[in-house]
């Protein structure tokens, strides 16, 4: 089975980061997709004793959190939202 994948990526470097050290990504909705729902999908890889947190918000609202080690593996993520709301993906590094 042959997978293909259209879409963006956003790749952020687990190590060597200080304690505190974070990275924001924040989507901005099309105004002609306000008021509306969308699918939000990722993969993510959190392998390593230093890992950190992981958080996913539609507006004000967590909808996705993992942090610590989760295995030397890809894991999808897929999950409606509202897309009048901004989506921020957070990633925090443990002090």
């Amino acid at each position: 089975m042959i997978f293909v994948f259209v879409g963006k990526y956003m790749y952020t470097e687990a190590s060597p980061q200080l304690a505190g050290d974070n990275a924001k990504l924040q989507l901005v909705v099309p105004r002609s997709l306000a008021n509306s729902s969308a699918c939000l999908t990722f993969f993510y890889h959190m392998y390593g004793s230093s890992m950190g947190t992981l958080n996913v918000f539609n507006g004000n609202i967590t909808i996705f959190t993992a942090s610590g080690d989760h295995g030397n593996y890809w894991t999808k993520f897929a999950r409606t939202v509202n897309s009048s709301d901004l989506v921020s993906i957070r990633k925090f590094c443990e002090p």
